[in-house]
């Protein structure tokens, strides 16, 4: 009888052993998802054990103690696993299982008010299946495995960050359009431009009012020809984005190298630039020559912003580095972002500005992007009218 009871544990163990493995290479190797389905089967696990192995008496035998210390240290890992893991009983009552979830949701264990789309969303999963659902102005996908007991079903639901993802998938796509359509579009302006250099030679010699209206207007006809390849141009670079060779930097050093560069432009003339950087600034890998590309965006963005507003006009250049993670603040105290257009500024032609092309912002997010981080915007507080934060991971 003991053995009966004895081998479905031992089974359970090695599951436990083998997806604790499985689920600490996945995530030595950044693979979310199947660090997810690791520490999943890990829970399922862990529920069977405890079912099994909870005693009927306050003294345990030594076999239960052993158990129970292979179990602890499991526990701590799921606490430390990265991707926040909720747990469903009945329709509304959702807990956080790590500690990922309750820092996502502000909670020490029992979410009081979950989000009605994220309830509606494990709703409609099943099991083994895959959803998504925006929390916090975030996409999360969502992956679901119930645990049926005698008492009740139990559903443990995993939340994969994928905004970074939707936004590369967003940025290819992009790129690939401009680069048709820059493609096309240059071929017809190119011998546009050229045929209107060559009637106007013709003439150069012709002094009839007509033939000087005819110059005049291919003049014009050839300035415009040359303005639209210059606006196509800009888009080209977008498509043209090389990949980041990525190297660790002194990050320290090198924001103070591009502060020394844009304090040289026109537009940095009469603003107050300030620099606050932690006595231990980390390294980061990153691509020197896009990322400065990418800063100097966000910093000639913030001195446009700061065109219209009156003194004293600021620029805030901060470093704040955390659990491997480094964000790189730029804020001012311009005229900030209209609120119908907080999230589309960095969408590709989208610009407040009469002269701008729309490609400051997009060409600095999809840097940030190539670089495994994201640029976004934190939107405005007392002191700051607008705040940016490049998105990094800090080098070990």
């Amino acid at each position: 009888m003991a053995s009966r009871m004895r081998a479905p544990v031992l089974v359970a163990l090695g599951c436990l052993v083998a997806a604790s493995v499985f689920a600490t290479d996945a995530f030595i190797r950044q693979m979310w998802v199947s660090v997810t389905f690791g520490v999943l089967i890990s829970v399922v696990c862990l529920k069977f054990l405890a079912d099994r192995l909870s005693p009927e008496s306050s003294e345990q035998p030594p076999a239960m103690a052993e158990v129970k210390d292979e179990i602890e240290p499991l526990a701590a890992y799921i606490d430390q696993a990265p991707l926040p893991l909720l747990r469903l009983r009945g329709a509304q009552s959702l807990l956080a299982v790590n500690r990922a979830a309750r820092s996502l949701f502000g909670t020490d264990d029992l979410i009081a008010d979950p989000p009605v789309p994220l309830l509606d969303a494990i709703a409609q999963s099943k099991p083994r299946a895959s959803g998504s659902v925006v929390l916090f102005g975030k996409a999360y996908a969502i992956g679901v495995s119930e645990i049926v007991t005698a008492k009740d079903t139990i559903k443990l639901v995993s939340l994969t960050d994928i905004q970074s993802e939707i936004r590369m998938a967003e940025a290819t796509a992009l790129r690939d359009l401009l680069r048709v359509l820059s493609h096309e579009i240059m071929n017809s302006l190119t011998p546009v431009s050229n045929l209107a250099g060559i009637a106007r030679d013709y003439l150069v010699e012709e002094t009839s009012p007509a033939s000087k209206a005819a110059g005049e207007a291919l003049d014009l006809l050839a300035q415009r020809a040359s303005g639209l390849t210059s606006f196509v141009e800009a888009y080209r670079a977008m498509a043209r984005l090389p990949e980041p060779v990525l190297r660790p930097v002194e990050l320290r050093r090198l924001l103070q190298d591009i502060l020394r560069v844009f304090e040289q432009s026109i537009r940095s003339k009469s603003i107050a630039i300030e620099l606050d950087i932690p006595q231990q600034c980390p390294h980061v890998d990153l691509d020197e020559t896009l990322l400065t590309q990418a800063l100097l965006n966000v910093l000639t963005n913030a001195a446009e912003a700061l065109a219209v507003a009156r003194a004293p006009r600021k620029i805030r250049v901060s470093v704040v580095s955390e659990d491997g993670e480094t964000q790189i603040l730029v804020a001012d105290n311009g005229c900030g972002v209209p609120e119908a257009l907080t999230d589309q500024i960095f969408q590709a032609f989208v610009t407040t500005k009469p002269s701008g092309t729309g490609t400051g912002l997009n060409l600095a997010r999809q840097i940030a992007l190539a670089h495994g981080g994201d640029l976004v915007f934190l939107g405005r507080n007392d002191a700051w009218s607008a705040v940016f934060a490049f998105i990094l991971r800090s080098s070990p």
